[in-house]
């Protein structure tokens, strides 16, 4: 997304909270209106703004098995406040215009009980006009920007944040002995979040680094790769959620590029086997999500299980994707379930409230770290929650790495 188009999102976001007409809750479940205490405002209903069309559809497509995945779960688990869980599903196309316009049209309809704003990019424009609305909302982008609970106090992370990941790459850039890296992610909100944590973070440990970006419907990312290369770094990074992911390794092939790569788990957790072939990720080390590599005690844990058992499931077996599309989009169906349940309530403040003094017992369909409070509104990835890994097949969602 080039910078005009995020400043039309942000544009539209903006004008939609204008136009904004939040109609009285009601008590009709139908349409998903209704915000009360207890069964009398049930069954909750989750609206969930997804890609199913557009050129995301295929992560959309998977995100929405991981909806239904968890829907399933929570209702074989006793529902919520002892009613079935329902969700209802709208087409955003993956674009922030889109999503800004759905979510005008949602609110002059009712209040939700609980929003799930996207499935990548488009997440950013969702967010100030749920919180300026006063709805709860369940999400997973990954930037650290709306982790502050004072200016949206109904708003929840499920993914790790940048700053978790890029303080892990930071670490092995160090111990590598690297004094620069050259670094090419996706010129989109998630690549401009990316470079405002990454930037400081690399400086601070005094290792040099020079970024491209490579638009996410690119095929040749030949002309960034020479950029970043032009100082001759130590070392590579790749980051970004995006097609555009094979089009880098495709790059670093054709110039047969020999310098230590490293991906990012934003990069890792690209379907990779269908952007490019196996030998274009040769020499690169990818950072990964413990809960997406097999074997991990991550993956071995019982709320893994029952996630996985479930996606499975409702995807025939087969999962092209790496598991942690799957898995965010299902916290984000556990995370708004278990907040009405803690709270005892489907109002949106009982239920943040509820999340900021819960622990790892209250939640036990949640699989990543319980870590919520009021200062903290997204789940804390240690170091030992990601790995380092050769490129390897992914088994039914599961990274095999490679040995040796």
């Amino acid at each position: 997304m080039n910078a005009m188009r995020t400043r039309r999102a942000a544009i539209a976001a903006a004008l939609a909270v204008s136009l904004l007409v939040v109609a009285a809750c009601g008590d009709d479940a139908g349409d998903g209106s209704g915000s009360g205490d207890g069964p009398g405002g049930g069954p909750m209903k989750i609206d969930a703004l997804v890609a199913l069309s557009g050129p995301l559809a295929v992560i959309g497509g998977a995100m929405q098995q991981g909806m239904d995945a968890a829907v399933q779960v929570v209702n074989d688990n006793g529902g919520v406040l002892g009613q079935p869980l329902k969700i209802n599903y709208i087409d955003n196309a993956g674009s922030a215009d889109q999503s800004a316009a759905k979510l005008q049209e949602l609110l002059s309809g009712g209040k939700p009980h609980a929003v799930i704003p996207g499935v990548a990019s488009e997440i950013p424009a969702g967010i100030p006009i749920l919180a300026q609305a006063g709805i709860f909302t369940s999400q997973h982008f990954t930037g650290a920007t709306f982790n502050d609970p004072k200016k949206y106090p109904l708003e929840f992370g499920n993914a790790h944040t940048i700053p978790d990941y890029v303080g892990s790459l930071v670490s092995k850039a160090k111990e590598s002995g690297y004094k620069s890296v050259g670094i090419l992610d996706i010129d989109d909100a998630s690549g401009q979040a990316f470079e405002a944590v990454a930037g400081p973070a690399f400086k601070a440990a005094d290792i040099a680094v020079t970024f491209a970006r490579v638009p996410p419907d690119s095929i040749d990312a030949t002309p960034q790769l020479q950029q970043v290369l032009a100082p001759n770094p130590d070392a590579l990074i790749f980051a970004g959620y995006s097609p555009a992911a094979g089009a880098m390794a495709k790059a670093r092939a054709k110039l047969a590029v020999t310098l230590p790569t490293i991906a990012a788990q934003t990069y890792s957790a690209n379907n990779l086997a269908d952007l490019a072939p196996a030998n274009t990720y040769d020499g690169i080390l990818f950072q990964q999500l413990a809960t997406s590599v097999k074997g991990t005690p991550q993956t071995e844990s019982a709320a893994f299980k029952k996630f996985y058992d479930a996606v499975l499931a409702k995807s025939g077996g087969k999962l092209p994707f790496p598991i942690n599309t799957y898995l965010v989009a299902y916290h984000d169906v556990i995370l708004a379930a278990a907040a009405a349940n803690l709270a005892g309530s489907l109002d949106a403040k009982k239920m943040a409230k509820a999340l900021e003094g819960a622990k790892p017992a209250d939640m036990p369909l949640y699989v990543s770290p319980v870590t919520f409070s009021a200062d903290n509104h997204f789940p804390t990835f240690a170091p030992g929650d990601f790995v380092f890994t050769k490129y390897g097949p992914v088994e039914k969602g599961l990274s095999v790495p490679s040995a040796g």
